[in-house]
């Protein structure tokens, strides 16, 4: 798309009470943007949503013309300085399912790369402190999407989103990082080396100018483009009042399938996505499969789900088609997704902890499972 388009729209981001419902309303109406600018106060009323106070507004931004140029060089300096792509809703790069929400961002600023396949994208989201069970259900449902090529989305915080994060980069999937901030400030901190790994094999994405800091109240902005982006949003873990069922009520109002990982009864960190289950909100799934069959008609069209080199197979069935030894399977039968205890794998299996040890290590050497900190074990 030509700058001047990009400056134009720019422009109208400046404007007093012209969000992006109006902006869009004005871009579908005009030619170019910068018709905008040039059209008469009776050419802006006719458009849906403009007022006379607004298009007295944007007519008076015409005389500050020089200013606006001014502060949009500043901008674009700052972009070409720090690596970060913009684009318009008007470009083809634009994420396909983010058009069609309520109210989309006129501009997307990036840290990356985008790809088509972001219409075929999976969100998921959850609590910032989850118990071992949900990162365990968390990274096994990013991982089994991503290995097939499904971006996966989330929003960096600490927590599920991070598992999310990860989990696609450690199967060289795509994933995207929807932000509260400017795609050029890394919150947390903590995060800064996964914001990198983002970079690389994804997406860093905001409708905040460069250098926003992560205020309050942008993140429920910042989460209405997670939901918005995806497909489907998965809720993993969250508690009655947590930020995940914002992002959940979003992907409700954009007519977006919303799924929950259900938890135990008593658990605090799991009363949010009971709750959601509960009063029909949200779809119960347990793995990534339940997701490719809830959306299998949409995911029909997503060649890499055809190909067999990609088939995704639960752990029961990769058993089958890895030989185990008699002791490895004794053991691989009492590993599930509840982290256990090696004590207590011992105890179920009736071998010794050294033995127990010996065929943990040749589990987790042939991706059956993983070691957890505490000496637990669960299935991959």
């Amino acid at each position: 798309m030509h700058s001047d388009d990009i400056k134009y729209i720019y422009f109208l981001t400046l404007v007093e009470n012209l969000g992006n419902v109006r902006i869009n309303s004005l871009l579908k109406h005009f030619r170019k943007p910068s018709d905008i600018f040039q059209a008469s106060l009776r050419e802006l009323l006719e458009v849906n949503g403009i007022n006379k106070n607004i298009a007295t507004a944007i007519r008076r931004t015409l005389d500050n013309i020089n200013e606006l140029e001014r502060t949009f060089e500043e901008l674009n300096e700052l972009l070409i300085k720090k690596k970060i792509k913009v684009i318009s809703i008007k470009d083809k790069e634009y994420p396909e399912n983010l058009k069609f929400i309520y109210d989309p961002p006129v501009l997307l600023f990036y840290k990356g790369n985008l790809t088509s396949d972001d219409k075929f994208s999976i969100s998921i989201v959850g609590t910032r402190f989850p118990t071992e069970y949900g990162k365990t259900i968390c990274h096994n449902i990013a991982s089994e999407l991503a290995k097939i090529g499904i971006p996966i989305v989330s929003g960096m915080a600490r927590g599920i989103d991070t598992v999310a994060h990860k989990s696609a980069i450690e199967k060289s999937g795509i994933t995207y990082a929807i932000l509260g901030s400017g795609v050029d400030v890394v919150y947390p901190m903590e995060n800064k080396k996964v914001y990198e790994r983002i970079i690389e094999s994804g997406a860093v994405i905001s409708e905040f100018i460069p250098g926003t800091k992560p205020d309050k109240v942008n993140f429920p902005l910042r989460n209405r483009l997670i939901s918005g982006i995806s497909l489907g949003t998965v809720i993993v873990e969250t508690g009655l009042r947590g930020g995940s069922l914002i992002t959940a009520s979003c992907a409700s109002d954009q007519d977006r399938e919303i799924f929950a990982i259900p938890g135990h009864i008593n658990s605090k960190k799991s009363e949010g996505t009971n709750d959601l289950i509960k009063k029909g909100y949200a779809k119960l799934i347990t793995s990534a499969e339940d997701i490719l069959l809830e959306l299998e008609s949409k995911f029909k069209y997503f060649k890499k789900l055809n190909e067999n080199q990609n088939k995704i197979l639960t752990s029961d069935e990769l058993s089958k088609n890895i030989e185990l030894n008699i002791f490895e399977k004794r053991i691989f039968d009492v590993i599930n997704n509840e982290p256990i205890h090696i004590d207590k794998i011992s105890e179920l299996t009736s071998l010794s902890i050294s033995d127990c040890l010996v065929n943990l290590l040749s589990l987790e050497f042939k991706g059956l499972i993983r070691q957890i900190p505490g000496k637990n074990f669960v299935r991959v």
